[in-house]
Order: C-alpha cells, then sequence, then structure tokens
C-alpha cells in the first residue's frame, strides 16, 4: 500500500506539476510580450489624436478656430487625450501643454524627446518612443540651430503665456509610450504635436487583465486536481497489481498470473509477465534438476571436492572431504583443520596455474589436483580440488619397492655364499677331500634355502592371485595338533625353551584342509621359537567358542611394536628392519592366505617385550 501510494503520489505531481508549469510558462510569456504588445496598442490609438490637435492647430493657423479657443480645447486637461499633450515650434519651444488632472500644468518638454524625435517630425514624419527617455540620443538639425526670428506660432505661443508662467522642464522618470506628429501649415512643418503617457499607466489596464488570466489558469488548475487524482488512480492500479506479481515472482513463486486480459498496454505487459514466469519456471525447474544431479553426483563420489571462491573461502564441500581429511562434525573452520591442503589452494590462487600434490595425513596419503577458475575477463574467481586417497596405491607402491629390494636381498644371500665357494674349488684351492665335502654340504644347504625361497614365493603368489584351489574336508584337529606338539618339543628342548600343550583332549572335528592346517602352525611356531630367547614359553592351545575352534600360538618372545601390527602378514615384512633374523619374512604372509582362503580368520596381537600370540579359527563340522 505504501509503494502503490507513493506511486500514485509521483503520478500526481507529474501531472499536476505539468498543468502548474504550463499555467506559469503561459502567465510568464505573457508578462514579458504584452506590455510591448499594450505600448504598440497605445501608439496606435495615440497616433489619431496627435492628429486632431494638429488639425486644431493648422485651423487656428488658418483662422479658422480662434487662439482664445485653442488652449482650452487641447491642454486643459490630460484625462481627455489619455496622454500629456506638447505643442512646440519649429525651434522645440513649449507653446501649449496640458494640464493635470489635479489642476498642476505639466513642465516644458523634455529635452530628450525635443532633441531626438524632433529632426523625424520636421522632416514630416511621425516620430515613436517606447522605453526610457534616457534611452534617446539627442540630435539637432543644422536648421534648428540656425532658426532665428518668430515663428510662425508666435501668436499661439503668445496665449499660452496668457494662460500663466511657464514652468520649468517636465520630469518624467521609468519607460514611456511617446509620439510625435508634424503640425504643417501651407506645406511647411511649423511645429510638432508630441504626446507621451508613463508605462505604468500604460499597463494598469494590462494588470487587470493579467490577475483575470492568473485567476483563471488557477482556477482551472483546482478543477483539473480531483480529475487528475481519478485518471492517476486508474493507472496507477494495475501497475500495483502487476509489481505485486512481480515481487512474487521474485520471491520464488512462479505459479502466480497476472491480469493479461486487458485490451491495453498493461494487458500486454500482463501477458509479457506471465510469459516471463513460464518459461523463468521451466528453466529454473531445469536448473534444479541438474543441479540436484550434480549435486548427487559430488556427494556420491568417493574423493573429495573443494571448491574455494577468489578471497580464498570455502564455496563447496563434499561429505568424502570430511572423511578424507578426518575433520570432526564441529569443525567449522576447514582451512584451520587442514593447512597443507590450503596452502595448495594459495598457490593455485596467486600464480593462476595447476598445483598437485600428495600429502600425508597420519596414515593416509592424499592426493591433491587443484585447478583454477578463470573469469570473463582472464581473472581468477576461484579454484577447484580434487583429493583422493592413494594410500593403497602408495602402499602398493612401497610394498613393490620392498618386494624388490626384499627378493634382491635374499637371493643375493644364498647366491653370495655359493660364489664364496665355488670359486676355491675353481681355482684349486680346496685340497684335501674332506675339505671339498664341506663345501658342497654348503653349497647344497644354499641352494635348498634358495629352492625354499623360490617354491615360497611362487606358493604365496598363486594364493594371492587365487590360482591355488585349497579342497576341504571334514577332519579331527586334534590329531593335527599332537604331530605338531611331538615335532616342536625336541625343538624346543634343543633351544631351552618351555613347550606347553594345552589342547583338550575332546575337540569335535573340523571342515578344512588339515595339511594346510599343518602348515599354517609350522609357519606360527617357527616364528614363536625364532623371536623367542632362551628360558622363553611357547604355548599351543585351542579352545572351543560357539561354532569355531580358536588355535592359539603364544609367545613371551621380544613382541612387536604397534607401528608394526598392520604389516606383520604383508610378504618380506620383518620387524626387524636390518634383515638380519632368520626366515625369508613369507611364512606368515604364506598362512594368512591360506586361512582367508580356507574362509578362516587369523589375528594377532603383541606388545614389545611381552610376546605376542597368533590366533586362527577353525569352523567346527555341521553332522
Amino acid at each position: 500500500m505504501k509503494r502503490y501510494s507513493t506511486f500514485l503520489r509521483r503520478t500526481l505531481m507529474l501531472v499536476y506539476g505539468t498543468v502548474l508549469l504550463f499555467a506559469v510558462l503561459i502567465i510568464g510569456i505573457y508578462n514579458v510580450i504584452s506590455p510591448r504588445l499594450f505600448a504598440q496598442n497605445k501608439i496606435d490609438d495615440l497616433i489619431p489624436k496627435g492628429q486632431i490637435i494638429a488639425g486644431y492647430i493648422e485651423s487656428t493657423l488658418r483662422g479658422e478656430i480662434s487662439t482664445a479657443y485653442l488652449v482650452p480645447l487641447i491642454g486643459r486637461s490630460t484625462s481627455q487625450w489619455e496622454a500629456t499633450v506638447w505643442v512646440v515650434d519649429a525651434n522645440g519651444d513649449t507653446l501649449i501643454r496640458t494640464q493635470q488632472s489635479s489642476g498642476r500644468r505639466v513642465g516644458k518638454l523634455p529635452a530628450a524627446l525635443a532633441n531626438s524625435m524632433l529632426p523625424t517630425v520636421l522632416s514630416g514624419e511621425i516620430a515613436t518612443h517606447i522605453g526610457s527617455p534616457e534611452d534617446l540620443v539627442a540630435t539637432r538639425t543644422a536648421a534648428q540651430e540656425d532658426a532665428s526670428g518668430e515663428s510662425v506660432l508666435g501668436g499661439i505661443a503668445q496665449s499660452e503665456a496668457q494662460e500663466g508662467d511657464a514652468s520649468g522642464e517636465e520630469v518624467m522618470t521609468g519607460s514611456i509610450v511617446a509620439v510625435a506628429l508634424p503640425i504643417t501649415f501651407w506645406g511647411d512643418v511649423v511645429g510638432a504635436v508630441f504626446m507621451a503617457q508613463s508605462m505604468t499607466e500604460v499597463m494598469s489596464g494590462m494588470q487587470a487583465l493579467s490577475n483575470t488570466i492568473t485567476f483563471s489558469l488557477l482556477l482551472v488548475a483546482l478543477l483539473l486536481l480531483p480529475i487528475v487524482v481519478y485518471f492517476a488512480s486508474r493507472m496507477s492500479r494495475p501497475l500495483a497489481r502487476m509489481r505485486s506479481v512481480a515481487l512474487t515472482m521474485a520471491g520464488g513463486d512462479l505459479t502466480v498470473r497476472a491480469d493479461d486480459q486487458r485490451p491495453d498496454e498493461f494487458g500486454e505487459l500482463g501477458r509479457a509477465l506471465n510469459y516471463l514466469s513460464s518459461e523463468l519456471g521451466a528453466t529454473i525447474s531445469s536448473l534444479q534438476l541438474e543441479r540436484n544431479r550434480l549435486q548427487s553426483l559430488i556427494n556420491g563420489l568417493s574423493e573429495g571436492i573443494i571448491a574455494v571462491g577468489a578471497q580464498g573461502e570455502t564455496t563447496l564441500l563434499n561429505p568424502a572431504v570430511g572423511d578424507l581429511l578426518h575433520l570432526d562434525a564441529g569443525d567449522s573452520d576447514v582451512r584451520a583443520a587442514a593447512p597443507e591442503v590450503f596452502a595448495l589452494f594459495d598457490e593455485a590462487l596467486s600464480s593462476g596455474h595447476s598445483a598437485r600434490d600428495t600429502i600425508w595425513r597420519g596414515d593416509t596419503a592424499l592426493r591433491v589436483s587443484i585447478s583454477p577458475l578463470p573469469g570473463p575477463q582472464g581473472e581468477i574467481t576461484g579454484c577447484v580440488g580434487i583429493v583422493s586417497d592413494v594410500t593403497s596405491a602408495e602402499r602398493l607402491e612401497q610394498t613393490r619397492r620392498d618386494y624388490v629390494a626384499n627378493v634382491s636381498h635374499e637371493l643375493r644371500t644364498p647366491l653370495t655364499a655359493m660364489r664364496a665357494l665355488m670359486e676355491p674349488l675353481r681355482d684349486g684351492l680346496i685340497k684335501t677331500e674332506e675339505q671339498r665335502q664341506q663345501t658342497y654340504n654348503v653349497i647344497l644347504r644354499e641352494t635348498m634355502r634358495l629352492s625354499r625361497l623360490v617354491n615360497d614365493m611362487l606358493e604365496l603368489s598363486r594364493l594371492q592371485s587365487g590360482t591355488v584351489s585349497l579342497s576341504r574336508s571334514i577332519f579331527s584337529p586334534k590329531g593335527v595338533l599332537d604331530v605338531i606338539h611331538d615335532t616342536y618339543s625336541a625343538y624346543a628342548e634343543d633351544y631351552q625353551q618351555t613347550f606347553v600343550y594345552d589342547v583338550p583332549d575332546a575337540l569335535p572335528d573340523v571342515t578344512g584342509n588339515p595339511d594346510r592346517t599343518q602348515q599354517v602352525l609350522v609357519a606360527l611356531l617357527d616364528n614363536a621359537f625364532k623371536y623367542t630367547p632362551e628360558g622363553g614359553t611357547v604355548t599351543l592351545s585351542a579352545r572351543v567358542e560357539g561354532g569355531i575352534i580358536r588355535v592359539s600360538v603364544t609367545d613371551t618372545g621380544v613382541g612387536i611394536g604397534a607401528e608394526d601390527l598392520p604389516h606383520v602378514f604383508d610378504r618380506f615384512y620383518k620387524a626387524d628392519k636390518s634383515h638380519h633374523s632368520r626366515g625369508t619374512g613369507l611364512g606368515l604372509a604364506i598362512a594368512y592366505e591360506i586361512m582367508k582362503h580356507l574362509g578362516e580368520e587369523m589375528t594377532v596381537e603383541s606388545e614389545p617385550g611381552k610376546g605376542s600370540c597368533f590366533c586362527f579359527t577353525l569352523h567346527i563340522a555341521q553332522n
């Protein structure tokens, strides 16, 4: 409603202001032009009167009118001629002058009028003047300068003198209207009749007309006011409705429609608004659909998407970013939570080039790729970055490098030993048969070690590639555990260690592969005895837990650090990084792959200095 009244008020101001400006302009133009028009009309009115007076003078000169009657006829009052009258001779001397309405006779003809207009009149022409007397330029003719003797109008002058003493020159101020007509006698110009009136007197009649026009215009403006209000309100109502519809559309409601049934321009505007609303609604629906698709796609990506503005402010984060950067739910300042990531964004914003790097956050490797977004003028308007978890790829690459290094190391040891023994044999440095046999035994042992390494590598590769088919059958785990106990009891005595066998007599049958199960137990016990010092204890136990039997190999050895536990089942992995410990580092990896292929679970628990516990499960056979 406030907007509606504002529009109506402005419309009224425009229309009514136009009317008032029209009235003011009419009055102003009238006041500028009318004085000269009135003055010219006054001149046209004075010329016939001046001709009458000149005719009186000429009749007097011819003796048709008595001089005694001339002065009262001409100069008794200015009101009869509506002007001040002077009758002058050829020398410019005043002979007759009119009398004011107050009874005071006017002064002589002003010198400015006499000097400027008399030469023109004496030449037989009528002279006129509108304006100030001072504007006239005094000029006198040679005839006037040389004039002498008594004027033809001397008798008239004598009569004027008898009427009273001549007064001084008449003082006229302000603008005047003046007319001068020649007086002729027998074809010669013998004098002039001057008639003058102040512009104030001339405009006195115009003032009443001006007031009448002004009053009429103001009255018309007042009468037009209700008409203007009516039509302005009719004009503003449909515009106000159009404005309301446009604001509703801008607020998001594109179902609203304007009145498009009118046959005038407002109807065309309504139809245009309705067309705009329908097209805009279709466009927005399409954009929303595409935005939802894009948002779903971005939210469903496992890679993190980060977008920043030109000033580095974060504008977009998909859910994967929180998981990759390990952000808490309450972290509002993502830049502070991951400064190393946003340092790459700052670099891309400042340089205008793409930035890529791999960043480690704890045990997670993140590949960050950032591309700047150029604007229409080539300026950088922001950056978009993709954060990917490449931990597996990095670890795979590291494993590949470690695998090559470990294989090279494990192969080099027996090959170096064999070479060191074969070169003396070739050079004949070993003389006795006993030394040669010892050398052959060492070469054979290293060859067998090399063969076992190759076989283990092939075994692990087949297990990891899935090309090995492990048969499953029902067997008694007690028999397999008893065989292992008998084998390693003597082994424990040789290394002065205690071997505890904690297996109940009655164990249910299980489903699995007995040979592979025995292979796993051998690998676990080999590691347990290997890393347990003299006087330590190795325990082989089995417990029934629900539908499974949990077999455990526990030792009191050196233990495994927390940082090494996640990698104990990796191939060639050794907690002893110097590789001086015995074994190839493939036993646990093979055991883990065997259990995984049999559908069983293998776990490890350890604490440095207190020993380790390796466990695997065997599923109880269903009757």
